[in-house]
Parts: structure tokens; C-alpha cells; sequence
């Protein structure tokens, strides 16, 4: 070993073992954001499946729409609303939140609608 390369492996070590920590911190938020991006839109399935038979309630599909979310995700997604609209023929449900940030003072909004027609019942 020379003179001047004392301490050469510990810096490099803790650079690298950085970085992969960084990374690993990296994919954790992402997984958290895609989850909750896949919570949100079956969230929006449930709530256009609650009003597609009449009589449509938007009411109650935005109300299956949010307990779906709380249900499924407990704390992990927040600040969630769920909009529910009818034109007569088409139920749309959208569903909005915030995924929980691993990264200070970073903000991951959520949104995902789902539309479906209205069933029609005949004799």
C-alpha cells in the first residue's frame, strides 16, 4: 500500500453503498406511485360498477369509489376523492389522491377515471 492511498477503500465504499441506497429509495417511491396509480383506477372500476344499473346514484359511486381506496390501501394514499358524473348513458368516475412521498417535500398526485355505459334494463 502507498503513503497517500490510506482510507482509499472506505470512501469508496461509502460512495457506493450511497448510491445504492439511493436507487433502492428511488424504486421503493416508484413502486409506492405505481401501486397507488393501480389502487386508484380499480377504485374507479368499483365505482362505475356500483352505478351501472339503474336508477344511477353518483352518490354511491363515488361513495364505493372511496371505500375501495380506504379498504385497499390504508395509509399509504392520501388526501383521496373520488367524482362520480352521468350523462344518461355513461357513468365516469375519477379518483384523485397523493401517494405517500419517501422523498421530503415531494408531492406524487394521483388521478384515474374509469367510464362505463349505463346498463339498460328490458323485458
Amino acid at each position: 500500500m502507498l503513503a497517500g492511498e490510506r482510507g482509499d477503500d472506505n470512501v469508496a465504499a461509502a460512495v457506493i453503498f450511497s448510491a445504492i441506497l439511493l436507487v433502492a429509495w428511488a424504486i421503493l417511491q416508484v413502486a409506492v406511485v405505481l401501486l397507488g396509480r393501480g389502487v386508484a383506477l380499480e377504485a374507479a372500476r368499483d365505482g362505475v360498477h356500483a352505478a351501472r344499473l339503474p336508477p344511477v346514484n353518483t352518490a354511491t359511486a363515488a361513495s364505493a369509489a372511496a371505500g375501495y381506496v380506504t379498504r385497499a390501501t390504508g395509509s399509504w394514499l392520501t388526501d383521496v376523492a373520488a367524482h362520480a358524473e352521468s350523462d344518461g348513458r355513461i357513468v365516469t368516475v375519477t379518483v384523485t389522491g397523493q401517494a405517500v412521498s419517501l422523498v421530503p417535500f415531494a408531492h406524487f398526485p394521483i388521478r384515474q377515471t374509469s367510464s362505463g355505459p349505463i346498463e339498460e334494463l328490458t323485458r
